[in-house]
């Protein structure tokens, strides 16, 4: 491990330097380090997959905080809770890794539908331990078009399958949420 939190910095640059989109994935909440990018406004899409909205009341007002910003779309896992809307099979965590139940991918996507996508992916997980305590490593490919669009391909595979699930939680207790199926005919024009 190298010391200090200089490669920590130099991912938060990369991140700050997209241009038209950023996807990143935030296995241990969104470190202080990218906070000043979710706060800057953006004019492009800026997403976010976190674990978890944070382990402490402070960072959890500051991934609330992030949220409200219309330029920023997080998911964050979550389980589906097994209630009147969505009547699914109780559902339990694996237990593989009890400090990170949903999300442990690592990686970010700057600019990927561009013509010099980034993609940076390894083992870091874009936190002071990973890059000061811990022995991590990460790829950085640039420019390579069809990796940045396999990373895209997942990134939005796993969100959504995130979004839903936070969705389903949130709105477990509303009366007023239900169901809608599609419909088989074409009067939903």
């Amino acid at each position: 491990p190298r010391s200090g939190l200089k490669l920590l910095g130099w991912y938060a640059e990369r991140a700050a330097a997209a241009e038209t989109m950023l996807c990143m994935t935030f296995a241990f909440g969104i470190n202080k380090a990218f906070v000043p990018v979710f706060e800057t406004p953006f004019d492009g899409l800026r997403y976010g997959l976190l674990d978890n909205d944070g382990t402490t009341a402070a960072m959890k007002q500051t991934v609330a905080s992030l949220r409200r910003k219309s330029f920023n779309r997080f998911a964050v896992g979550n389980l589906i809770r097994v209630n009147s809307f969505d009547k699914w099979l109780k559902e339990r965590a694996s237990g593989l890794n009890s400090h990170v139940p949903y999300v442990h991918t690592k990686y970010m996507l700057v600019d990927p539908l561009g013509t010099d996508p980034v993609v940076i992916s390894g083992s870091a997980n874009f936190s002071d331990a990973s890059t000061s305590d811990n022995d991590e490593n990460m790829l950085v490919i640039r420019g390579d078009t069809t990796v940045a669009d396999i990373y895209l391909g997942e990134f939005f595979r796993l969100r959504n399958h995130y979004a839903f699930r936070e969705f389903a939680a949130a709105t477990a207790n509303n009366p007023n949420v239900r169901p809608q199926f599609l419909v088989p005919n074409d009067s939903w024009r």
